[in-house]
């Protein structure tokens, strides 16, 4: 009886010691944790590393064990506590976005421009050719304007135009950030389009860039004939530099895709097709970001009324400096 007793008591002190011991290295585990929580594990000691590690595998192990016995619920949040820790990225690894968003508009997205220029070039002419051709119809031939714009079209384009008169505040301050996103979305809309029809034969991208232009070379002539043109290229101009040409890289994007199915070459119309898409998403990504600042600005720099025409004017020329600087000398980087 008395060797039964012993036998308890020595059992009861070994657990007892046991478990203080755990406390204590769960309670050094909590305390590498929290100095390790506020920045990263990379800033601690490489003794106070490796203990860190050292106690939290003994914590899993421990947490397993019990598990199968009493579920222990102080352990199982310490031991969640120091995965976070352990297996969180990085400070610098939580900039890898950013950093693959700085590599693709340093170097992808131009160099992709500059070896898509021709249709980067098709698109351009789609898109101002048509705003050219709708603006010199609409002043010289105006018997003919109704028809080729619509009746719909027209009122559309005479309502945007009376707008633009001068001092006239027609986007008020609260409603810009709603406006931003509208104008995002709908232009991210365009952009799409552009590039998923450009997939089908290159002709329908061809053709949504046609019906832009219109767009476009109708309110300006619309614009000339109201009188307020120069308050209306005030408006434009600061976003329509950077947008226009996202709309045309967007559709370029498009054009490629459909330009290989058409001439697939020695690979099938499949396999051309996915080539000419995976080298043409540094041209969407990058249109979809200009269309990001396009949209920033047209919401909250161009229709601002206490801005002149001219300082807006000015604003599109230095923009439209600073593309030219940025994709002629970011592609001769990348070639470099």
């Amino acid at each position: 009886m008395s060797a039964n007793f012993k036998l308890t008591e020595a059992i009861s002190e070994r657990k007892k010691q046991r478990t203080q011991k755990l406390q204590e290295r769960w309670h050094e585990l909590e305390q590498l944790i929290r100095s390790a929580q506020g920045f990263s594990i990379r800033y601690l000691e490489a003794e106070r590393l490796l203990k860190l590690g050292k106690l939290y595998r003994l914590a899993v192990a421990e947490l397993a064990r019990s598990n199968s016995q009493t579920p222990n619920r102080f352990l199982h949040r310490l031991v969640g506590w120091g995965y976070s820790v352990l297996y969180a990225q990085p400070p610098l690894q939580r900039l890898k976005f950013w950093n693959s968003i700085a590599s693709l508009m340093w170097r992808d997205f131009p160099a992709a421009v500059a070896a898509n220029l021709p249709f980067c070039l098709l698109a351009a002419i789609a898109l101002f050719g048509s705003a050219v051709l709708t603006t010199s119809v609409v002043l010289w031939r105006s018997e003919v304007a109704m028809s080729w714009l619509g009746e719909e079209m027209m009122l559309v384009l005479q309502e945007v135009a009376q707008r633009h008169k001068p001092g006239q505040d027609w986007l008020p301050l609260m409603g810009r950030p709603f406006a931003f996103w509208i104008i995002l979305l709908n232009n991210w809309r365009v952009a799409l389009m552009g590039f998923g029809a450009g997939i089908i034969a290159m002709v329908p991208s061809l053709y949504v860039l046609f019906v832009n232009g219109k767009l476009v070379g109708g309110v300006i002539a619309v614009s000339h004939q109201f009188g307020t043109l120069g308050e209306l290229l005030g408006f434009v101009l600061p976003h329509g530099v950077v947008e226009l040409p996202a709309f045309c890289i967007a559709a370029a994007a498009g054009l490629a895709m459909g330009y290989r199915w058409l001439c697939p070459g020695d690979l099938t119309r499949w396999a051309a097709m996915v080539e000419a898409g995976r080298k043409s998403v540094p041209l969407l990504l990058g249109a979809l970001i200009m269309l990001l600042y396009a949209a920033f600005i047209e919401a909250f720099f161009s229709p601002h009324e206490k801005i002149p025409a001219p300082a807006k004017w000015l604003f599109a020329v230095v923009e439209v400096i600073v593309m030219a600087i940025y994709f002629a000398g970011t592609t001769r980087f990348a070639k470099r």
